[in-house]
């Protein structure tokens, strides 16, 4: 059993090519990356950095020093025990809140400064040695940069366009510059002295100044809001190319947003104390009015003092008439509340008589979710509007407790006069029973009655009254914050994530160009690449030479070189290529000049010359005609487009040569119209005349990559022979030739490789190569052998 050989996983192959690939680009990707490295490294350098700041706050504190007041007791501080921290995100974020920030921030956020260096521009909060002040501007200005240069201690220059036409005015420090359009004032700050303007004038500053509508914008784009889950805690960001300026902001947010809470605890507890002031210089004016009566009525019927001989009648009496200014002090209580719901008032204030009466159950329960959902409706209505389901929903809700409460009103005030009415009884039947008093007695008693009745009602206000005034002073925000303002550092541009994009885009921006390289740029460099890229045979290898003149055959001046060796290869390989069908007319073509498709026209013909084999060379390249120089002759008189004309016969025409065997057909005059000679009839004889005179026919015609003369003479030859060189022969020249192949039907295209600097031992050389040029029409090359 023959063991199976295993394969390798990389062969030689594989690692040639990884090492032609490498060889040929390894200059890429130290180019591009250090280019794209400096690209990038700027473009990050002018990108300006956006800090963030942000702070904590905690919603639903109670932290009251004094609970019992009466509007703790009442409950109408409390909105409840669940906080809609959504509500009070669309609060923070609201216009009017951003608002009230912006007007008491408006002298330090109006106006933006800016120095200008050479590569970019860098906006300054503080340390800006000017300060400038706007009394009025035109709106059309907003937002608009303006160029501030300072002349010198005293005076300094604003530039502006002005509907696209340049503007400069030129002011005074600390004096307003008055303009149709501008009115400013523009002071010294800081660091701003008679020793600093000199240092101070060098420096080029900008400034821009801001509407309130904009500064309000950027205040509600650059902040977001995140509220923790199971926390009533708001974290709330803001960004901004200045950090001090995010700190203050967020600062001022906190303090506006907590002014704003209080304001209505304040304006509750302001109405209240009010009411009560009011009720008590009533109730004082009636208990001046009750005493003047009784020191009138004691002074008409001269009473000095009197046993009240039923003492009894006198306490039940005035009990019952204290509950019943009780029960009508809480009938006026229930129409204000009536009144109040009825007509819709401001839903921040209640009625302050619903806070008199101390009550509990349903109507003090209805009352404060009344003002609750009230409440709640206000702040939603600052950020949803009409149509909003949760309006809907707010106001269905609410219209559901008022008529609750109207009902419990209307069935309260019925019972309550019941009561009165019983109450009212009560008092007839002890007033009947005390008609036996005498009369003065019995006078004296219902004024003495009303007094205590006032009395007792004046000491309830004054303690409602010095409760009220306690609550005041323990009113705080029901929020905290929990986490001052401050900067959070550098949130966006990612300066290192951009660099590393763009290393990432430079590695693959190398590759794709070593790719394109590869594929579609590289040249061919040895004998295996060009066998990778086709299965042309390829007949022939020569190596590189650095000197060789413009005249001269290389493989006569120099027999034993290894240049005559690689062409006698070249020959004995044709031999084996045509084995079959003994070909003898070869054609020579390249794809572009300075390939060496002369050189090796020349140089074949003369070895086979050598070889015994009566040859003849062809000078078919009409445009650019060089093999007369080689042989060291002047441009002949006489050759092919002669004998076209039919100035000539062909036998006149053949040329013998220095070199046995060897004879020339040389161009002749160069005719103007070079590709039609080429397409006459005459021609075509001119061949077959040499195919039966001559063993070899060579023929050398124009470069295949330019002109169509070549592709059209191959029908005439047994073989067409294309030289390849290193130095400019790519993939796309194999693609060519396999294109003419394809379209033209070609039988037997062979491969010559020109200008290798390496030729492998199966070649029986290493090491050398040689150098031409190739001399056309349109400027191509100096000629063979040129040398710089």
């Amino acid at each position: 059993m023959t063991a199976t050989k295993k394969q390798a996983i990389v062969s030689q192959k594989d690692l040639s090519l990884l090492w032609r690939i490498v060889k040929s680009n390894w200059w890429v990707p130290l180019v591009v990356l250090p280019i794209l490295y400096t690209i990038g490294s700027f473009y990050v350098y002018r990108l300006t950095n956006v800090y963030q700041a942000s702070t904590q706050l905690l919603l639903k504190v109670n932290d009251t020093y004094y609970q019992g007041n009466v509007l703790s007791d009442e409950g109408f501080y409390s909105y409840g025990s669940y906080v809609d921290n959504l509500n009070e995100v669309r609060v923070l974020q609201s216009y009017d809140l951003a608002y009230q920030v912006v007007n008491k921030l408006k002298d330090k956020l109006q106006v933006s400064y800016f120095i200008v260096g050479k590569v970019r521009k860098t906006e300054q909060f503080r340390g800006i040695p000017f300060k400038i002040k706007i009394t009025s501007i035109n709106s059309a200005f907003y937002e608009q940069t303006f160029d501030f240069k300072i002349i010198d201690y005293n005076n300094y220059e604003i530039s502006f366009l002005q509907n696209g036409t340049p503007q400069t005015k030129k002011g005074k420090f600390d004096i307003d510059l008055i303009d149709l359009d501008l009115n400013i004032n523009v002071s010294r700050e800081g660091t701003f002295s008679t020793e600093t303007v000199e240092a101070l004038k060098t420096i080029f500053y900008q400034f821009s100044i801001h509407s309130t509508d904009y500064l309000v914008s950027s205040i509600q784009n650059q902040m977001t809001i995140n509220n923790p889950e199971y926390t009533n805690i708001l974290e709330v960001n803001l960004k901004d190319i200045v950090p001090e300026r995010a700190v203050l902001i967020l600062d001022t947010l906190n303090l506006v947003y907590s002014n704003n809470r209080l304001k209505t605890k304040f304006e509750l507890n302001e109405r209240t104390i009010v009411y009560i002031d009011r009720q008590l210089d009533e109730i004082s004016y009636s208990l001046k009015s009750i005493e003047d009566t009784m020191q009138n009525y004691k002074e008409k019927r001269s009473i000095i003092d009197l046993n009240w001989e039923q003492s009894d009648f006198l306490s039940k009496i005035s009990r019952y008439d204290n509950e019943k200014s009780n029960q009508q002090l809480q009938l006026a209580s229930l129409s204000d509340l009536e009144k109040y719901i009825i007509e819709d008032k401001d839903p921040q204030f209640l009625p302050p008589g619903v806070f008199v009466a101390e009550k509990s159950g349903f109507m003090t329960q209805a009352v404060a979710e009344l003002y609750n959902k009230q409440i709640e409706l206000n702040k939603v209505y600052n950020v949803a509007k009409e149509n909003n389901p949760l309006i809907k929903d707010l106001k269905a809700n609410i219209k559901k407790v008022k008529q609750d409460l109207l009902v419990y009103i209307n069935n309260t005030r019925k019972a309550t006069i019941l009561n009165m009415d019983n109450i009212d009884r009560e008092i007839y039947k002890y007033i009947n029973e005390a008609k036996l008093i005498p009369g003065k007695q019995r006078d004296v008693l219902n004024i003495q009655r009303k007094a205590n009745v006032n009395e007792q009602l004046y000491n309830f206000l004054l303690q409602k009254r010095a409760s009220t005034k306690i609550a005041r002073a323990s009113i705080i925000p029901d929020i905290k914050v929990i986490e001052s303002p401050r900067d959070r550092g550098v949130v966006e541009p990612d300066k290192p994530a951009i660099q590393k994009k763009v290393m990432s885009f430079g590695i693959l921006l190398s590759i794709i160009i070593i790719i394109l390289r590869t594929f579609f740029l590289s040249k061919i460099t040895s004998v295996d690449h060009l066998k990778e890229l086709t299965d042309l045979p390829l007949v022939g290898v020569f190596p590189y030479l650095k000197d060789i003149g413009t005249e001269g055959i290389a493989v006569e001046q120099n027999p034993n070189s290894l240049i005559s060796e690689s062409f006698r290869n070249f020959r004995t390989n044709l031999q084996y290529t045509n084995v079959d069908n003994a070909a003898k007319t070869y054609l020579v073509t390249s794809f572009s000049p300075s390939e060496g498709k002369t050189f090796t026209s020349i140089n074949l013909a003369s070895i086979l010359a050598r070889s015994g084999k009566k040859t003849l060379l062809l000078e078919l390249d009409l445009h650019k005609p060089r093999i007369y120089k080689r042989f060291g002759l002047p441009l002949q008189t006489i050759g092919i487009t002669t004998c076209i004309t039919g100035q000539n016969t062909f036998d006149e025409i053949v040329t013998p040569t220095q070199i046995p065997n060897l004879f020339c057909l040389f161009c002749g005059p160069i005719p103007p119209n070079p590709s039609e000679f080429v397409l006459s009839g005459k021609l075509k004889e001119i061949i077959d005349t040499a195919k039966q005179q001559f063993d070899y026919v060579i023929i050398d015609t124009p470069p295949a990559g330019i002109l169509s003369d070549s592709i059209y003479l191959i029908q005439y030859v047994d073989s067409a022979i294309f030289v390849l060189n290193t130095r400019t022969s790519s993939k796309k020249v194999i693609t060519f030739i396999e294109n003419i192949i394809a379209d033209n039907n070609i039988k037997n295209m062979l491969l010559v490789l020109n200008g290798v600097n390496r030729v492998g031992k199966r070649y029986y050389y290493q090491g050398y190569g040689y150098s031409y040029g190739y001399g056309y029409g349109y400027g191509y090359g100096k000629g063979y052998g040129y040398k710089k």
